[in-house]
């Protein structure tokens, strides 16, 4: 995915928005201004970036959400304007689908999830709210789509595969 995104500007060092499986912490980089909080005893912290001036796919990105969790990026979410699952199809190939809605969920049983055009594979455009997931050696990545809402949703996200276990255990050692 690196390759994927482009930076027009160097304000965010390009390694604190890759999941990579290093351990980059938070010390080597001064993310201050972009802090969205710091919660569980200050062992998970969240920043926001608005306006980033980069791209994914040649879409550019609306925000990026890091997510820290003991000093090591854990997760990135990017927001985007436009739908890139079609990208991600054809740089990642298979993936697991989950509908959120009756609508999508129907459709996945009873259409094709993937068309062929022009030789490239596609989503099937009928599909409105759904989750794309892709599992790779180190990391998850996930495409989140909801064109059913007023403000649709496009959603680019990493996250280390045992993230949702060491988010609990941050929250819970809080407690």
């Amino acid at each position: 995915m690196a390759e994927a995104i482009k930076k027009h500007e160097k304000n965010v060092p390009e390694r604190f928005l890759r999941i990579d499986g290093k351990t980059d912490t938070l010390r080597s980089y001064e993310l201050g201004k972009h802090l969205f909080g710091k919660f569980f005893s200050k062992r998970a912290e969240f920043y926001v970036i608005e306006n980033p001036n980069k791209t994914i796919y040649s879409h550019p990105v609306k925000s990026i959400t890091l997510y820290f969790l003991d000093g090591t990026l854990s997760k990135t979410k990017y927001t985007l304007d436009e739908d890139i699952s079609d990208d991600l199809i054809h740089s990642y190939g298979n993936f697991t689908i989950k509908g959120y809605d009756s609508v999508t969920q129907r459709l996945c049983r009873t259409e094709k999830v993937i068309a062929v055009v022009d030789r490239k594979k596609v989503l099937n455009k009928n599909l409105n709210n759904y989750e794309l997931k892709w599992e790779l050696a180190d990391k998850f990545i996930f495409a989140r789509v909801d064109k059913t809402s007023p403000k649709k949703k496009f959603e680019y996200i990493e996250s280390v595969k045992n993230f949702q276990r060491k988010y609990k255990g941050v929250e819970n050692s809080a407690m």
